[in-house]
């Protein structure tokens, strides 16, 4: 649903709270119809409470008296009528408050109906939300009368509403959501534990294992994950030791081959003959440094990056090759790595800018706690479309497997693998000049001045 955040846990707290707030709306609609009922009985009861009362007062004086005596009683409140009254639709009939005065009066007075009013507009709560009830009595000496009495509650105060909610529903949905997300962080804590062993062992397979304590779900995650991580690391550890074993028994025929091609006669055939066994052997080779690529036992140290791409630059230039170093003005950039395999990994770039773009520039430079090492050259470049695609293995752009065209397609396959377990990243891009950059960003290690 794209309506739905990216986030797990966001979803899960607005699942949750959603259904905080719908019980807290179902109860508040539970609660508002029960307490309409109350407050209508209350009503209704107080408008016979002051029925009797008048009733009883009005049956103790004389008839003479009682015209007198309801004149004192407020019109807003009571109704009081001698004769008889026209018929009102609005009014509805109410036995059971009849039988409630009869009941009460006794011999007193005796009750010939009673009626009672409630506006449509009225919800149960409303502070002018009257209910009128009217009875006609009849006294002893036969004196008959029509009276009402309206109920209101002038005191009675309405609470603030927004969207149905009360002021203090809104305290508590506050202390709901706080719980809500405490919950989904707690529930999603082992689930981000394991998303960042997944990476950290996406990175460097000889990753730790995580720890499998918590609820037994959690821990049976945990055993799960940990089962494959020791899977995976037997998978690759045979098939380096299946490219080790086969890199070794290719050795004794090659060698064989080598020496039996002395015996050629043919300087042409021979020539042809020991560049197919040097393509052979270089492949051999640059496979079974891809597999160990994705294995890497060395230890973690402290890297001077600025002194390990002086001294490479340094050897290639003393080598005869066009290679050109421009350090960083800092005072030297630290990195956590493994020295040999970083090293491999700028090896491959410079031979690569070398081998086809005539010459290497490489500089390096610091942007916040990221180290930037680009290494230019002044070849064709590189498609756009197949930037990407030569980060795989065997992918070259050349079709020939010759060392001195094209290569085996390892060198930036291996690369990113070893960068990959040194949590860097490696991008390509054509220079509007002509040439190829490649980019290589390396965290900076946090060390202690």
């Amino acid at each position: 649903m794209p309506w739905l955040p990216g986030s797990l846990s966001l979803r899960l707290f607005f699942i949750v709270l959603g259904g905080v707030l719908l019980a807290i709306a179902i109860s508040n609609s539970f609660h508002h119809r029960d307490r309409a009922h109350l407050i209508e009985e209350y009503r209704e009861h107080a408008a016979i409470e002051h029925l009797l009362d008048a009733i009883r007062l009005l049956a103790s004086l004389h008839p003479a008296q009682r015209t007198a005596a309801l004149q004192s009683l407020p019109r807003d409140e009571w109704l009081i009528e001698l004769g008889s009254l026209e018929d009102d639709t609005q009014w509805e009939a109410r036995p059971a408050i009849a039988k409630k005065l009869e009941e009460n009066l006794g011999p007193v007075a005796s009750v010939e109906g009673a009626w009672w009013e409630r506006p449509s507009r009225c919800h149960g709560e409303m502070p002018d939300c009257a209910i009128s009830v009217r009875t006609r009595i009849r006294f002893p000496e036969g004196q008959g009368m029509w009276l009402g009495y309206t109920a209101k509650l002038h005191e009675w105060r309405r609470n603030r509403k927004w969207l149905g909610f009360r002021d203090r529903d809104f305290f508590i949905i506050g202390i709901m959501a706080a719980i809500a997300w405490l919950v989904v962080r707690l529930a999603l804590r082992p689930l981000q534990r394991m998303m960042q062993a997944a990476e950290s062992f996406g990175r460097n397979i000889a990753h730790p294992p995580i720890d499998e304590s918590g609820p037994t779900e959690v821990r049976r995650a945990a055993q799960a994950f940990n089962t494959m991580q020791k899977q995976i690391r037997a998978y690759m550890a045979e098939r380096t030791q299946i490219l080790a074993a086969v890199t070794h028994d290719l050795k004794t025929p090659m060698t064989r081959m080598r020496l039996r091609l002395e015996n050629c006669t043919d300087e042409a055939l021979k020539d042809k003959l020991r560049a197919d066994l040097a393509a052979m052997q270089s492949l051999v080779e640059e496979g079974l440094e891809l597999a160990r690529s994705l294995d890497t036992v060395e230890s973690m140290q402290l890297i001077d990056l600025d002194a390990l791409l002086q001294s490479l630059c340094d050897d290639l230039d003393e080598s005869g090759l066009d290679v050109a170093y421009q350090g960083t003005a800092d005072q030297g950039i630290v990195v956590t790595g493994q020295p040999n395999a970083l090293r491999r990994v700028f090896e491959n770039l410079i031979d690569n800018a070398i081998k086809y773009g005539q010459h290497a520039r490489v500089r390096l430079e610091r942007r916040d706690d990221t180290a930037w090492v680009s290494v230019r050259d002044s070849g064709p470049g590189i498609p756009q479309e197949q930037l990407e695609n030569v980060f795989r293995p065997f992918v070259r752009l050349e079709a020939s497997r010759s060392r001195e065209t094209g290569g085996t397609g390892l060198g930036l396959a291996i690369a990113v693998n070893l960068l990959r377990t040194h949590h860097g990243e490696v991008t390509l891009s054509n220079l509007p000049e002509g040439g190829l950059e490649v980019r290589v960003q390396l965290p900076i290690a946090s060390v202690p001045t």
